[in-house]
């Protein structure tokens, strides 16, 4: 361990922090809402006190090494959302618990938030909402691309170790040109966003927000009746195309680029993605159109294929009541959300890639009970996936499920339905920001105590930095030297 190197690194985040607070601070400014000054306080404490930490603690020969960047990942997400939740206690918009809720559910684009019209708050706290999830959107995949093959943990290693994948190239040998080519990709699918919107007919400031809370699928939305409130299809087609945008691997954007199209197009996550979509689509809208939701089968496809995108990727944005829906369309749907969509996208779940090894590895389990003297590789595309990346796997699912189980019951405590209670907890742990039932609604995650709170905010982190990352650090030969 190295404390040093820590806390430089995690006085550069705090800065960044601060400083990308000048955005809305400026927005107040000129909008003269009154809130420039609750901006502007916590982003010139947070870039005082990060840029101290990060002067005292520099040393040119300061290396990282992978218990130190577990600890970095993990405590600057919970620094980012402390001081992301500022602008919201200063303004008066909530409380400490609820600002923390909120900001958290921000910066790891979860969606879950408090605020139930959106319409009521002013814009630039708005501003700072959307700006949030668009700072977590990028923040993870740097962190997926960039970090976690050298640390190898989780989906990014089964593509560094197995995969025929572009992560597992890390696109370029230098981390820092890796970085750049991320951030463009990114900035340029939300500068196409944004002009996609302007030309479906939203005004600039909704097309703004919506552009940063899609790309990063967020789902925060400035609008209480989320996407349906602007009753638009150009508007729909324009969000569900960001969102299943955003949810492909954004290393593959570099390796169309580049020109290797056929890499791209022989993924086997990207193809496994985009037919869920297409299944999804086609299922849902069958069943809204047989059990008469729709007269409309038009209707029923266009319903059908945002909210199957927007959950798949779990962005949670809504253009109607899909929790009223057939059973068996509420069914698909949360079985989308656990998925997720590819790894190396700001989706959460579990990832498309794990869910395709965990259906082979049952598959190739039920062969050997009939054959079991066969010898039978478990395979991913042309390559065969190593003991250990299946052990890792495993152990995720494992620890997926535990982590659903503890956290109901521990939801559970508080005197919550134990439906709603799981349906929060799977909401929180898979990204989503939402489920069957009120879950998703402001005014449940408004109702519920400070103490529950918190405890969906730790979901929050463990489902953004995909479980291991967090649970490391509670392991006591973590703190040995």
């Amino acid at each position: 361990m190295h404390p040093r190197a820590v806390a430089n690194a995690l006085g550069a985040v705090v800065a960044a922090a601060g400083a990308t607070m000048l955005v809305p601070a400026l927005y107040a400014l000129l909008a003269g809402d009154g809130h420039a000054a609750d901006f502007a306080l916590p982003a010139l404490a947070s870039m005082v006190v990060g840029a101290v930490a990060f002067a005292l603690t520099r040393s040119p020969n300061a290396r990282i090494f992978g218990r130190d960047v577990f600890l970095i990942v993990v405590l600057g997400w919970i620094s980012v959302a402390a001081v992301g939740s500022m602008p919201f206690v200063l303004s008066g918009l909530m409380g400490p618990a609820d600002a923390f809720f909120e900001s958290m559910g921000g910066y790891t684009t979860t969606g879950a938030s408090t605020v139930e019209t959106p319409e009521d708050v002013a814009r630039s706290l708005l501003l700072w909402r959307s700006l949030t999830q668009w700072s977590g959107g990028i923040g993870i995949v740097l962190i997926f691309v960039a970090v976690a093959p050298l640390v190898g943990f989780g989906a990014a290693q089964l593509y560094s170790a197995e995969v025929a994948s572009p992560v597992a190239e890390r696109l370029t040998p230098r981390i820092q040109d890796t970085a750049k080519i991320l951030v463009y990709v990114y900035g340029t699918l939300t500068a196409g966003g944004v002009v996609a919107l302007l030309l479906a007919g939203m005004g600039p400031f909704d097309a703004v927000n919506h552009a940063f809370t899609t790309v990063s699928t967020g789902g925060y939305s400035t609008r209480s009746g989320s996407i349906g409130a602007f009753d638009s299809l150009a508007v729909e087609l324009c969000v569900a195309g960001g969102m299943v945008l955003s949810g492909v691997s954004f290393a593959l954007y570099y390796q169309a680029a580049r020109g290797r199209l056929r890499r791209v197009s022989e993924n086997r996550e990207l193809r496994w993605y985009l037919a869920f979509i297409l299944i999804g689509t086609a299922v849902v809208a069958a069943t809204l159109y047989i059990f008469d939701y729709h007269d409309s089968p038009a209707l029923a496809l266009r319903e059908s294929f945002f909210h199957t995108t927007s959950l798949l990727t779990g962005t949670a944005f809504t253009t109607a009541g899909w929790t009223a829906w057939d059973p068996l369309a509420q069914g698909l749907l949360m079985v989308f959300m656990a998925i997720g969509a590819c790894s190396g996208s700001t989706s959460g779940g579990v990832k498309v890639v794990r869910a395709i090894l965990l259906v082979r590895h049952a598959a190739q389990d039920i062969f050997r009970m009939v054959h079991p003297q066969a010898v039978t590789p478990l395979r991913l595309g042309d390559r065969v996936v190593s003991e250990r990346v299946r052990t890792t796997f495993l152990g995720f699912f494992f620890v997926y499920v535990l982590l659903l189980t503890v956290g109901t019951l521990l939801m559970g405590l508080h005197q919550i339905p134990i439906g709603h209670a799981f349906g929060a907890v799977f909401a929180c742990l898979n990204i989503t920001g939402t489920a069957l039932g009120p879950v998703g609604d402001p005014a449940f995650y408004a109702a519920l105590p400070p103490s529950a709170k918190l405890l969906l905010t730790v979901y929050m982190l463990l489902g953004r930095l995909e479980l291991f990352t967090v649970l490391v650090l509670l392991s006591p030969t973590f703190w040995r030297d």
